[in-house]
């Protein structure tokens, strides 16, 4: 292309940018926002994704948290429990669904942190033996960075035999300070089931039980030697 026409295609988009529209130049930067958002293909949920965006418990979060991709995962988890409590069903399983093959389990496991309520009581937990900010941070990053290593999200089809086995497998190889094991819905009963059998063999962890409408989470923590 010769100088003169480069100068001339220059000159053209420059005034095509300078003509354009406020509404084509608002429209331009919406979509630059919602780019990220453009995985999940539907303007319903996507309105839900936004709306958990200036949330109160996402604000809290963001006092503790500094990584964005978490951050938007954990939102996402805020969208998928909204779903549920609108009694969105198909939207919701559409959204894991869209989370799972785009961020893979751990993604959808760190979403589902948020949706079965965990984070909020694992927050609490922390907070009973804080020891200072960073440090509280950084116990925050660790379960969501490893998320595999704290916490066992029973499915369906799991065995309560399956569940008590992976669960002491893992504390015994991690020494987590909190393992916590989360079902929903039928996997909540038989997060249930396995209570008793597992506080009986966690003798150096302490059991505290969650129970919230159709989830049931166990957490077990650490007790700390004197």
């Amino acid at each position: 292309m010769s100088s003169d026409a480069l100068k001339d295609v220059v000159e053209g988009v420059t005034k095509g940018v300078l003509t354009w529209s406020l509404e084509q130049i608002k429209s331009l930067a919406h979509g630059f926002k919602d780019k990220k958002l453009f995985f999940i293909q539907d303007e319903k949920t996507i309105k839900r994704v936004k709306e958990q965006y200036r949330s109160g418990e996402l604000s809290i979060y963001k006092e503790y948290i500094e990584d964005k991709e978490i951050l938007f995962l954990l939102q996402m988890g805020l969208t998928l429990r909204k779903l549920e409590q609108e009694g969105e069903f198909d939207r919701r399983q559409n959204l894991r669904t869209k989370i799972f093959n785009k961020y893979k389990v751990k993604g959808l496991h760190i979403a589902q942190f948020v949706e079965n309520g965990i984070l909020n009581r694992y927050i609490g937990i922390l907070i009973d033996d804080i020891f200072s900010l960073d440090k509280f941070k950084e116990d925050i990053m660790i379960v969501l960075e490893s998320i595999e290593k704290h916490v066992l999200f029973v499915q369906a089809e799991d065995k309560e035999r399956d569940i008590i086995h992976k669960t002491l497998s893992i504390t015994s190889i991690n020494l987590s300070f909190i393992f916590i094991i989360s079902g929903i819905f039928s996997a909540a009963e038989t997060v249930k089931n396995c209570e008793t059998r597992l506080v009986e063999l966690l003798k150096e962890y302490k059991c505290e039980k969650m129970s919230s409408g159709n989830k049931e989470s166990l957490f077990f923590t650490r007790i700390l030697k004197k």
